[in-house]
């Protein structure tokens, strides 16, 4: 049963509404019962080998998996890499609202760069899917465009809900926790999204903070200069609890689903995406309180003083500048809706786990994997 309430999960992502998505699973039925008056033979699976790429914020994430297109579920995880691009501090370096020329290099190199990791598996099809920074950038579909002249993949840009659907996908996918119990949080470098299914349908709450306007809130609450200030550490810890209120203040109209959900005391929360705790302790079940503790610890610090704390390599600088404004976040996040834990199952592949698994992007292979 949980099987078919997998494969029914995974193939819904054709059509939203605000707030929700909802699909008829009377087909599935009725091949059941069909099944059940007339025995056939075993159902031959059919294998294909894809390669999904997760273009968010941040980073660019792939991931090469076998997938079992009868049970539509990932059965041999072959390769994950990530390379690092600041969509989203580009835009915000920005005057226009549009990506400069130099990171639209950067993208497609990475691109470029993961397909050549990916190539000695012979992918059988190529697909991405982008998120906030594509949706925010006025000339997104030009670099969209040129990503397929240049790469020959093709790119789908999601809106934040079909996102965080996604992202439930990947969560679920890595844990056993029955999937009326799931509620998934994907906290992104350009937004958040917390999303749960109830009945035939999902709930998703579409926060618009993420690492960067975490961030940037931050230096705006210390009176810093945005677009020329990369760390707003060391933060105090007045400071810190003002972008807690800020959060609190910006966290509005939760679906009433999703916050009943959230407060039975059977629910997991299914944490994907950045990881607040990132090379602490402890890091794949976490608390509030534990949050809170790992906070406490890294306020009035520099930049330097984290790096040494939390013995970051000298090539994640860009991290030293997140550590503690993502720990802000999280805690805030778990604050205002009631969040007591979390278990962290996150995956470097993120939203392409979902996309893998998700038929709507693979309904005609690319020419590509003739060429690689």
């Amino acid at each position: 049963m949980k099987r078919m309430l997998f494969l029914l999960l995974t193939t819904t992502l054709l059509s939203a509404t605000p707030q929700v998505m909802t699909f008829d699973s009377g087909d599935a039925r009725a091949h059941l019962n069909q099944e059940t008056e007339y025995p056939r033979e075993p159902q031959q699976h059919k294998i294909e080998r894809r390669a999904a790429f997760d273009i968010g914020s941040g980073q660019i994430k792939m991931q090469v998996s076998d997938v079992d297109l009868t049970a539509n579920k990932i059965v041999n995880a072959l390769l994950t890499a990530t390379v690092y691009v600041g969509l989203r501090e580009s835009l915000v370096e920005s005057l226009d609202g549009r990506l400069s020329a130099d990171i639209q290099n950067k993208t497609v190199d990475a691109i470029s760069e993961l397909m050549k990791k990916a190539a000695p598996f012979h992918p059988e099809a190529y697909h991405a899917v982008a998120t906030e920074a594509l949706r925010l950038a006025k000339n997104s579909a030009a670099l969209v465009e040129r990503i397929k002249q240049e790469t020959g993949v093709s790119v789908t840009i999601v809106s934040q809900e079909e996102e965080g659907i996604l992202g439930f996908i990947s969560a679920v996918s890595e844990s056993d926790v029955n999937l009326d119990k799931a509620v998934s949080w994907d906290l992104g470098g350009g937004s958040f999204q917390i999303t749960t299914k109830c009945g035939d349908y999902y709930s998703v709450y579409q926060g618009r903070l993420g690492k960067t306007p975490m961030k940037n809130a931050l230096l705006k609450i210390q009176g810093k200069d945005v677009a020329r200030t990369l760390s707003p550490n060391p933060i105090s810890k007045s400071q810190a609890a003002q972008a807690v209120q800020f959060i609190k203040d910006n966290i509005k109209d939760v679906p009433t689903q999703l916050r009943q959900k959230l407060n039975h005391p059977d629910v997991v929360v299914l944490g994907i995406g950045i990881n607040p705790l990132w090379g602490m302790q402890q890091s794949e079940n976490f608390d509030k309180n534990q949050v809170l503790k790992e906070l406490n610890c890294r306020l009035e610090l520099d930049d330097a003083s984290i790096q040494l704390k939390d013995s970051i390599p000298e090539n994640r600088k860009e991290a030293y500048t997140h550590v503690v404004s993502n720990l802000i976040l999280a805690y805030g996040v778990m604050e205002t809706l009631g969040i007591s834990q979390v278990h962290y199952v996150g995956t470097q592949g993120a939203n392409a786990v979902g996309a893998l698994l998700s038929p709507k992007y693979w309904k005609a292979n690319s020419e590509l994997s003739q060429k690689h």
